[in-house]
């Protein structure tokens, strides 16, 4: 039986939203959001425009800051876990059984792309695989990555994509579990075409100097004053935000958010200092051009690190957040987007002083 994957996981386990402001009801008919939905991943567009993505096929956009929400069809049932938008027109989706789904049109429009994420069993049987990671730098090139190690790329605007193993460095002779030969790949970023990172199940990072088409393993500096000695016991890393090539973030269990400053020979943990400890991981995040930065994961939490400072910190939302939290982006410093299990939306407009709910 394959080992069960988080995405999957944290939209089974959602408990509920609850919140301390009051806001104006929508009449059923008029409704696009329910409490039935699971929200994985949002893009912003400009201060008002943003997609958001989910369970059963669905992507919503808004024009006026979520004042209200219009369904556009996706052509699936199936879930969506990741919306990149390269430019106002031209966008991906990458989502369960290998979805791929591509506009050039802003987002009126969906059409399927044949991943080809697939895995062949010993048996002839063949699996699509889901895909829980996407970036695209324009509107020709783009990656997706997901279960079994699978990596499908293209460069050709979604015309043909070519998919293959990302292919690990560790020995396992001594014994080590075969899963980690073919660990779950959780989020991809690029910084230009050559440069780019990918994580996933047991700390790993991979980074590729030349496209994609080799990739070697950073994660080892991690364990460097940790007190973990084995690689299998590193805390899986579920997303990843580039800045540069010589900067990144990535987020995962346990709360542990890892940093590079140096294009990944070396990677360390950030200092966390909270009143009560992170048991529940972060799902994504993000760091913006000030220098803040913010994490999403399970349990509602939301991680906060201010301008010029090097600690992270809990987020006050205003209201109490009883499920989880995944997708986060911000058009600018001011403007952001934060969405989750039961068909939660929460924009800011003053830099994350305070969230409020969108109830389309």
């Amino acid at each position: 039986m394959r080992r069960a994957c988080i995405p999957v996981a944290t939209a089974l386990l959602a408990l509920g939203v609850g919140c301390h402001h009051e806001v104006e009801m929508v009449p059923l008919i008029e409704k696009t959001i329910y409490i039935t939905d699971r929200f994985y991943d949002v893009q912003a567009l400009s201060t008002d425009h943003a997609f958001v993505v989910g369970y059963g096929g669905k992507i919503i956009e808004t024009t006026n800051g979520g004042q209200s929400w219009d369904t556009r069809p996706s052509g699936v049932e199936t879930a969506l876990y990741a919306v990149r938008f390269v430019d106002d027109q031209h966008a991906w989706i990458s989502g369960q059984d290998g979805v791929i789904l591509h506009t050039g049109d802003g987002g009126k429009t969906w059409e399927k792309q044949e991943s080809n994420a697939i895995f062949q069993d010993t048996d002839g049987s063949k699996t699509q695989l889901y895909l829980f990671g996407l970036h695209a730098l324009d509107k020709d090139h783009a990656w997706a990555v997901g279960d079994r190690s699978i990596l499908t790329s293209t460069s050709d605007g979604g015309k043909t994509w070519r998919a293959r193993k990302v292919a690990m460095e560790a020995d396992l002779s001594g014994g080590e579990s075969l899963a980690a030969a073919d660990p779950i790949l959780y989020d991809v970023k690029f910084t230009d075409p050559e440069h780019g990172w990918i994580v996933g199940e047991f700390g790993k990072i991979m980074h590729t100097a030349d496209g994609g088409e080799t990739w070697h393993e950073q994660e080892k500096t991690l364990m460097e004053g940790t007190g973990i000695f084995d690689p299998l016991d590193l805390p899986t890393l579920f997303g990843i935000h580039a800045k540069s090539q010589q900067e990144a973030i990535a987020a995962g269990l346990e709360g542990h958010i890892a940093r590079t400053r140096d294009g990944g020979q070396r990677w360390g943990f950030d200092q966390i200092e909270v009143d009560y400890p992170l048991v529940d991981p972060l799902l994504r995040v993000t760091e913006l051009a000030d220098g803040s930065g913010w994490a999403t994961g399970l349990a509602g939490e939301v991680m906060r690190r201010e301008p010029g400072e090097s600690v992270w910190h809990r987020a006050k939302l205003g209201q109490d957040v009883l499920t989880w939290l995944h997708g986060i982006s911000f058009s600018d410093q001011q403007h952001g987007w934060l969405v989750g299990g039961y068909g939660l939306i929460y924009r800011t407009t003053d830099a994350g002083k305070s969230w409020l709910p969108s109830q389309g």
